[in-house]
């Protein structure tokens, strides 16, 4: 059950589909949300001043700068929050990318799910790296909405990819609520009868889902 959900909230690309889906999914689930927002600094800034404490300065003003981008962002969620009724919590981050980078993977960790935006090929803002970074060093199962997504979360139709491997078995554990709740489960495999023992095949998925 996911009673403890992480959303990246971006601050350099449009955020209506992940406060949408990411909302409605925490009043679905009677979760909690941690919203997280990251203002990024420029890593040339500690090049701008010669001289550690002018550096340092230049620094501090622009992680503020940062933040209150962070901030501004987080504003838009926590006033769809408050008025959907759901118990959540904001947190502004100022830092450059590699820091956030790290710093929103640990967050992962502690958290049942985590909700990230579709990376955006149109767009060239780090917060179009952040999901697979999250991806990447959550070590758990991470919800990736389409940035053309609009309204209400819903997960109706579930496809399961599956090879018989560990890491497949993994996904399917951790989309356990999901599959739960599905009024269909579609189970993909590729020339499952060279890739796949019969003790981990589909029809056995299949009836371990039943």
């Amino acid at each position: 059950m996911y009673k403890d959900i992480l959303v990246h909230i971006p601050t350099e690309r449009p955020m209506r589909s992940v406060i949408e889906g990411s909302i409605s999914l925490g009043a679905h689930l009677n979760a909690h949300l941690d919203a997280v927002a990251v203002g990024y600094v420029a890593t040339s800034t500690a090049y701008v001043m010669e001289g550690g404490a002018a550096v340092a300065a230049v620094f501090e003003l622009e992680r503020e700068r940062a933040v209150e981008r962070a901030e501004a962002a987080l504003a838009v969620f926590s006033s769809e929050a408050a008025n959907a009724g759901i118990s959540y919590a904001c947190h502004a981050l100022g830092a450059i990318p590699a820091d956030a980078a790290g710093s929103l993977g640990e967050m992962a960790r502690l958290h049942d799910l985590s909700i990230v935006l579709q990376p955006d090929p149109t767009q060239g803002s780090f917060d179009n790296d952040v999901p697979g970074e999250i991806l990447f060093q959550a070590g758990g199962p991470v919800l990736f909405l389409p940035y053309t997504f609009r309204g209400a979360f819903k997960a109706n139709r579930i496809g399961i990819c599956w090879d018989g491997s560990r890491l497949a078995a993994r996904a399917v554990r951790d989309a356990a609520t999901f599959l739960a709740r599905a009024a269909e489960i579609v189970i993909i495999t590729i020339n499952e009868s060279d890739t796949v023992s019969g003790e981990a095949s589909a029809t056995s998925l299949a009836k371990h889902l039943g």
